[in-house]
């Protein structure tokens, strides 16, 4: 497997994306997939003309972001671009328009349609070798909608992805596939591998034993009035041993909850606590659903826990892509561990590049302060 990657802080898409794309030896190779993703610095519609220019005939999808990763590093305000080679990966891709009205038949269609690019079938795919990255606008709210739908139609067949961002302006965010710069759209990455690859979900978080029950919400726009009975404001600050008027943004973020489904803990992560003492959530809640306090765990060797086994068995993947929670990466900042964090992603991969979203997927899942991210390689190594 052959990529190519580079970086620029230019806001002139057209200059960013020379000076990305500079170092690209492609010897007139058309690549078989080119990844991007970049902040809202740039204009994206400039940049997803500028890229359709540098790679023409090439399948270029990304998206803008909430912070950019490239190797070890981690970047704002800037585009980081990576053309793979590799003959034993497959890519197809399609565009999902009109998010809301995905139904289980669309769905269908579009999975026959990257299956039968990739001259094969549903039936027939080999969910080892076979997964789907999705992007997805980040701010269209059918997240859950769209990746269980989708999940469904795919088989069970692995999918992973990020919600697109917008330098946490919230709002517009944007999806780069052909050629545009759209917005209210999901794309759809199907890849067919002829190694394994390994699928990987990391939080920083456990569940503790102290739980609480949604009681009272308003589902579609994700905002919680009750929990236990109580306002939601006021039962969350019970199950932390504060008072209400104690719990601000940082307590937020550092105190998530958890959704535990099939033993894997999911996180729940506040957006924000209304004037009313309700709480409005990043992804997906219910009235029913029981929610476990978050644990924190140290970053850096959580991180490293959970990545070992990538390169325990075959040594350092050749790509690894990551879509990293934008609270994550708040908390990295604050805690000042970038440089350590990005150490750790380089002892995985030869090359590694990703985005800070809002809000990733995992299967049928839509979830929050986690890393998702597949690790691909090229060749069988010794």
């Amino acid at each position: 497997m052959q990529v190519f990657q580079g970086k620029s802080h230019d806001a002139d898409a057209r200059r960013a994306v020379a000076e990305a794309t500079a170092g690209f030896q492609l010897g007139g190779a058309t690549p078989d997939l080119v990844l991007v993703f970049a902040s809202t610095a740039q204009d994206p519609d400039a940049l997803a003309t500028a890229l359709t220019e540098r790679f023409p005939g090439a399948k270029v999808v990304g998206c803008t972001t909430a912070g950019e990763i490239l190797d070890a590093g981690h970047a704002k305000g800037a585009v980081v671009v990576s053309a793979i080679v590799s003959p034993s990966v497959r890519w197809a891709v399609r565009a999902v328009e009109d998010l809301g009205a995905l139904d289980e038949a669309r769905a269908e269609r579009v999975a026959d349609e990257l299956f039968a690019e990739l001259g094969t079938t549903r039936d027939a795919a080999d969910p080892a070798r076979t997964f789907c990255l999705t992007l997805i606008d980040g701010l269209s709210m059918k997240e859950e909608h769209v990746v269980s739908t989708m999940a469904d139609a795919l088989g069970g067949l692995p999918l992973l992805g990020g919600s697109a961002g917008d330098d946490l302006a919230f709002r517009q965010t944007r999806v780069f596939v052909d050629g545009q710069a759209r917005s209210g759209v999901a794309v759809f990455v199907l890849a067919q591998s002829a190694l394994p690859f390994e699928i990987i979900k990391h939080q920083h978080y456990k569940a503790t034993d102290r739980t609480v029950v949604i009681t009272k919400a308003d589902v579609a726009n994700r905002r919680v009035y009750e929990m236990d009975g109580y306002p939601a404001l006021e039962a969350y600050a019970r199950a932390l041993g504060l008072p209400p008027e104690a719990v601000d943004g940082d307590v937020c973020f550092m105190n998530p909850l958890l959704f535990v489904y099939g033993g894997e803990n999911y996180v729940r992560s506040i957006q924000r606590v209304e004037p009313d003492g309700s709480i409005v959530f990043y992804c997906g809640v219910e009235e029913g659903m029981v929610l476990s306090l978050g644990g924190h765990e140290e970053m850096v060797g959580a991180l490293d826990r959970d990545l070992a086994g990538v390169s325990a068995a075959a040594g350092k993947a050749d790509l690894f892509i990551a879509c990293n929670c934008i609270l994550r990466a708040l908390e990295t900042d604050k805690r000042a561990l970038f440089d350590d964090l990005g150490g750790v992603l380089a002892k995985t991969a030869h090359h590694v590049i990703g985005f800070d979203t809002y809000g990733e997927q995992l299967n049928g899942l839509h979830i929050n302060q986690t890393l998702v991210g597949v690790a691909l390689r090229g060749e069988a190594r010794s």
